[in-house]
């Protein structure tokens, strides 16, 4: 009787292990031999489930299953959440979400910035209010401010790693409205955006690209 069949099978298995143990890596191995699965890993209120959402509640949570190199791209495209003019907004748009996501990783599910998980943010359309300094300068080169309340929690989700990408074709369409071109000030529309924020060609392609790359689209 051949053996060749069965051979080869076991081969392939090996190969097909192989490369499934080089994808998890180390921290990944721990979560498939069942390290860190305990739910939630931290609270986020401080209190547990049941003391904060009632009897039962711990057994009705589902926590996340992966929680190694998770990679997220987050739209945003407007300003505001609640409000109709900018001026009059007191929650904006999709700042809070990523904040929540940010606490979920690494209060809940104990996980590290960086190494287990990353958060890019593509700012394009109305959104583009949000990556501008409070106060700067106007399209005429005139000292302005009050245009961001947000800008400190920008820099607050800055400091803990999110990565913020500024459309190009975004900002083009903002130069003569909201920014300075560049001659009307020394630093143009690039002095306005607040420190850390970087720039994209186009937003919608970035978004597609980072998908390439393996992030998940979110949309708030």
């Amino acid at each position: 009787m051949s053996t060749r069949t069965p051979l080869k099978s076991i081969f392939l298995n090996l190969v097909l292990l192989t490369v499934t143990i080089g994808g998890l890596g180390v921290t990944g191995l721990a979560y498939a031999a069942g390290g860190n699965n305990e739910c939630p890993v931290g609270l986020v209120k401080g209190l547990s489930l049941n003391d904060e959402f009632g009897p039962g509640a711990s057994d009705l949570t589902r926590c996340l299953d992966r929680r190694h190199n998770v990679k997220v791209v987050m739209q945003i495209n407007q300003f505001c959440r609640d409000a109709v003019k900018n001026a009059d907004c007191t929650r904006a748009y999709a700042l809070g979400n990523i904040q929540n996501m940010i606490n979920d990783y690494e209060i809940t599910h104990g996980m590290r910035r960086g190494v287990d998980y990353k958060i890019v943010a593509v700012v394009h359309s109305g959104g583009g209010g949000l990556v501008l300094k409070d106060e700067g300068y106007d399209k005429e080169g005139k000292p302005v401010s009050g245009r961001n309340q947000f800008q400190g929690a920008v820099e607050n989700l800055i400091s803990e790693g999110v990565e913020f990408y500024f459309c190009q074709n975004t900002t083009r369409g903002f130069i003569g409205k909201f920014l300075p071109a560049v001659g009307v000030t020394t630093g143009g529309p690039t002095a306005e955006l607040i420190p850390g924020v970087k720039y994209t060609t186009a937003g919608v392609t970035s978004i597609a690209e980072f998908q390439q790359r393996g992030y998940e689209y979110v949309q708030p």
